[in-house]
Formats: C-alpha cells, structure tokens, sequence
C-alpha cells in the first residue's frame, strides 16, 4: 500500500468498504445491459450488429455497451465525469474488458485492419471548464488494452450543446445536429475502420451524430463502444 493510499484508502463505491473500489461483494449486484441492441432501431440484434434493413451509408454498423447505467456503475460514472480519479478509470477499465472479450461480434470488428478508436470530442470551452475528456481519458486506456490506436484529434465539436441528459428524447437531436467536423487538414482515408467511444449510451443521438459526418466524409466501418447503456 502506498502512502496516498494510507492517507485516503481507496473505498467500494456500492457499500464504502475499504479497500477497493468495486469489492467483490459488490461486484455479485453488479448490473449488465440486459441485450445487445440495433443502433439504428434499438430493437434486440445479434451481438449488437446493425440490422441489414437498418444499416444505411451513415449508420453505425454495430453497438457494444456492456454495463446497465444505474448503480454501482452510474455512481463510478459521474464520479470519473465531474472529478477524474485515475485509479478509478483503471478499474473501471478493466471491468469493462473484461466483459468485451466475451463479446464475438465486437472482437470480430477489432480485428479489421487499420481500426482506430475515436473518443467523442468535448467542446473546446467545456473540455478547459471540466479540465480533460473522460471520453478521450478512457478511450485512451482502453485502445492501449486492446492494441488499437487512439486518434482523439480526427473529429472536433464545433458547436457548444447544451448537456444532453438534461434535455428530452426529442430535443437531443436537434441540441447534437451539426456538432462535429472533421478536423481540417486530417485524411479519412486514412481511417476506413472506427470505434467510436463515449462513455454513456442515452438516446444514440450523440454516436450517430458524429457517425454520420465520418461516414460522410469516407470512412467505412463504425461500431459504437459505450461502458453503459
């Protein structure tokens, strides 16, 4: 144990037990994303895969999301999102792997060639507000984990949304419309095949916003990567 750790022992964010945390108590509650949906229909969809009738030129092929957001994970979540804790992020990280080995579908895209794992990018004025990216911070851990290169500068957000789990279904859309580009002077073609990472599945409005404009521009292959759904 180290010093810090002596001083401010890491505790189970379900129970506060001391230790870690996710103790392994915990960790039996643990809520899963109940089934693998269609991106575009969010109907049940075989490894999340998008269905061949929904699948379009500005889709997201697929979607791996592995945690239910409530509990133990939601509480994980907001903490990483308003005070970045690194240790936290790591196990976190490692939790979330170890559910994604088990998903065939989402293996089976990893080992495209020339794969890259994109983090949704934040606002310049609220990434300087906040401090950093929890989306780049974890994308970041995670491709290192998995052997794929993180590009965090290939999609940029060019205007300023108002949070999304503050708005309704129905007024996500229009808040995300238009909030990327892609960032001038970078070649997509250099990027045929994407994860795209963020750390919550809501509505979908945010993935398939920033899916479209990649595949506008050429890019071929897109699989949605969140930790919960």
């Amino acid at each position: 144990m180290g010093f810090l750790d002596f001083l401010f022992p890491r505790k189970c964010l379900g129970c506060g037990r001391t230790g870690g945390y996710f103790c392994a108590q915990c960790l039996n509650f643990l809520s899963l994303d109940s089934q693998r949906i269609c991106p575009v229909c969010e109907r049940p969809a075989v490894g999340g895969q998008t269905h061949p009738n929904c699948l379009t030129n500005s889709s997201l092929n697929g979607l791996t999301t592995i945690f239910a957001y409530k509990g133990l994970i939601k509480t994980a979540i907001v903490k990483l999102k308003y005070r970045f804790v690194s240790d936290l992020a790591f196990d976190l990280v490692e939790l979330f792997l170890s559910f994604c080995g088990e998903d065939k579908s989402f293996v089976q895209f990893c080992r495209r060639q020339n794969i890259y794992l994109v983090p949704i990018p934040l606002h310049q004025s609220r990434k300087r507000w906040r401090g950093f990216n929890q989306s780049e911070l974890l994308g970041k851990m995670i491709g290192e984990n998995l052997g794929v290169s993180l590009v965090s500068d290939l999609l940029e957000r060019v205007k300023n949304t108002r949070p999304q789990t503050k708005l309704k279904e129905k007024e996500r859309k229009a808040n995300i419309q238009d909030a990327f580009q892609i960032s001038p002077n970078i070649p997509i073609a250099q990027y045929p095949n994407i994860l795209l990472f963020d750390d919550v599945w809501t509505s979908g409005a945010t993935l398939r916003e920033a899916t479209k404009v990649l595949k506008q521009k050429g890019t071929k292959g897109v699989w949605g990567l969140t930790l919960a759904r």
